[in-house]
């Protein structure tokens, strides 16, 4: 961050906090030193409405609240009147915002009186907060969330784009954090078995935990539209780099070859995406931007396309499809880690010329489309809350 910005946010928190008429800390007087606490540290507030890696977040805040905890959310930059600090504390969670007690929330967690576990969101906070936290609170359990493993994510964006030096220099920086500095953590928690699989050749198996995304039926199978009441193609993603490149490998490469079959499929496009994005104009591409509930998308289209080329991870708008009992065409990577079978689960094809004959297929296949969606629970059994609370009474004994 430059000068004049670190200028500019620090005059902002100045202004921001001298007009503050309450300097509590919002719900820390229902702090109870009888129960274990747990610390979550992330850059900014976890936007669940936005993006499916803070959704995963709020919901594993949530199960530790259920479970007993006393939960902690502490973030930079945090006021009172966002929307998402609002959230979090009608829920009854302890919330860390700028106020004139605290010059951060390093000398706010001095003062709680017992800390259990810290939970580290992404590899940049774990940079960022993990040697200062331990000095602060060095009898603390340190938990690293990987989110995803971010080195093999620029691995693969190396091996589609291998001229980039700037993919290079985030691919050597973040396997510094995530093989190095991770080995110092009590614990690290990768998001699916296979990367579980593939962090351990840098870190010791017993500090490995699988936390999932956490995904559940979000209507009744028998309320949602018929396969003809339904038309066009979801494609669900924020201006992260692999949603980018797999909106344009689906706008560049698939939907031509799609269009001379059915040259009248839309594609709606869900996400800040345009933020990135200018140089697509085609009637068939409608562009939504952010939208607060996306329900009526998972209902009114056909079919959710997910044309990652690269990426880490598990893909939560794969999940989310599921949620609907909407059918899913996809490739190998956006498929990873969710134990998916191709032609049983989701179409899977990486290739343009697959990918464009599965949507063509289960565009006008019937009953292919209804068996997809007859198995859209069984695709989101590893991913229930169940498992997440038997997980959490996992660390919840270390």
């Amino acid at each position: 961050m430059g000068l004049f910005k670190k200028i500019k946010l620090y005059l902002k928190k100045k202004k921001i906090v001298k007009e503050q008429l309450d300097h509590s800390i919002p719900n820390f007087d229902l702090y109870d030193a009888s129960k274990k606490t747990i610390v979550f540290i992330n850059g900014s507030m976890p936007t669940h409405d936005r993006d499916s890696g803070s959704n995963r977040l709020k919901e594993i805040i949530l199960n530790f609240k259920e479970e007993g905890f006393n939960c902690i959310i502490c973030t930079e930059n945090a006021y009172r009147t966002d929307e998402y600090i609002q959230f979090y504390t009608n829920l009854g969670l302890i919330v860390y915002v700028e106020t004139k007690h605290y010059k951060s929330y390093f000398e706010f967690l001095k003062s709680i009186p017992k800390v259990d576990y810290i939970w580290y969101y992404s590899p940049n906070t774990l940079k960022d907060n993990f040697k200062k936290v331990s000095k602060i609170l060095p009898k603390s359990k340190s938990i690293f969330d990987m989110v995803d493993i971010h080195f093999l994510r620029y691995q693969r964006a190396i091996e589609l784009d291998p001229t980039r030096i700037s993919l290079r220099k985030r691919y050597k920086k973040y396997l510094k954090i995530e093989t190095q500095l991770a080995k110092k953590v009590d614990l690290v928690i990768p998001i699916s078995d296979l990367e579980k699989e593939i962090m351990s050749q840098y870190i010791q198996p017993e500090k490995l935990i699988t936390v999932s995304n956490i995904h559940y039926p979000k209507v009744e199978k028998s309320t949602i539209k018929s396969f003809e009441e339904r038309d066009g193609l979801l494609f669900i993603g924020s201006a992260h780099t692999p949603n980018i490149d797999a909106l344009y490998f689906l706008y560049n490469e698939i939907m031509p070859l799609v269009w001379q079959q059915l040259p009248d499929v839309k594609v709606n496009v869900v996400g800040n995406v345009r933020e990135t994005i200018d140089d697509i104009q085609h009637p068939n591409f409608v562009f939504h931007g952010y939208v607060p509930s996306v329900e009526t998308f998972f209902n009114d289209n056909r079919i959710m396309v997910a044309s990652l080329r690269f990426g880490a991870g598990v893909k939560g708008k794969i999940g989310q499809a599921f949620e609907y009992y909407l059918p899913v065409v996809t490739t190998s990577i956006g498929a990873e880690g969710m134990k998916l079978v191709n032609r049983k689960n989701a179409l899977i094809d990486d290739t343009k010329e697959g990918f464009a004959s599965a949507i063509i297929e289960l565009y006008t296949n019937k009953n292919l489309w209804l068996e997809l969606q007859n198995h859209s629970e069984d695709s989101l059994k590893p991913f229930s809350v169940e498992h997440l609370k038997s997980i959490i009474a996992t660390i919840g004994s270390y």
